[in-house]
């Protein structure tokens, strides 16, 4: 039962981390967004196939949970995710959508983590 979910999670989790990486091109700073989507997305694909370092996973989130408080801390106001589009109209609404891409990412993590140690 665990690795089916391990599975479809890695699956899934996966092909989102994959198209944020894609997404991640035309951004005004893809040279740092896409290798952390990337990181996500192998990590991913590790855990479909089962294969997590448990080690790798405690400092991925880490990393990756502090950089999201860090980039939420940087907004001087809350003003949502979408604006008429999904293009960025303000700087606040680029920096909380970093913020929860990382978090999302961390999520990831945290489930494979404990996943791995229920096996």
């Amino acid at each position: 039962m665990i690795e089916k979910l391990q599975t479809y999670l890695g699956a899934i989790f996966a092909i989102a981390f994959f198209f944020f990486a894609y997404w991640q091109l035309n951004d005004p700073d893809p040279i740092l967004w896409v290798p952390i989507y990337g990181v996500a997305t192998y990590v991913s694909i590790q855990a479909f196939r089962h294969k997590t370092n448990s080690e790798l996973l405690i400092v991925l989130f880490v990393l990756s949970a502090t950089a999201g408080l860090q980039i939420w801390s940087e907004m001087t106001a809350w003003e949502g995710f979408i604006t008429d589009g999904l293009s960025m109209k303000t700087m606040n609404q680029e920096l909380a959508r970093e913020a929860v891409g990382l978090w999302i990412a961390s999520f990831s993590l945290v489930i494979y983590y404990l996943l791995n140690q229920k096996k």
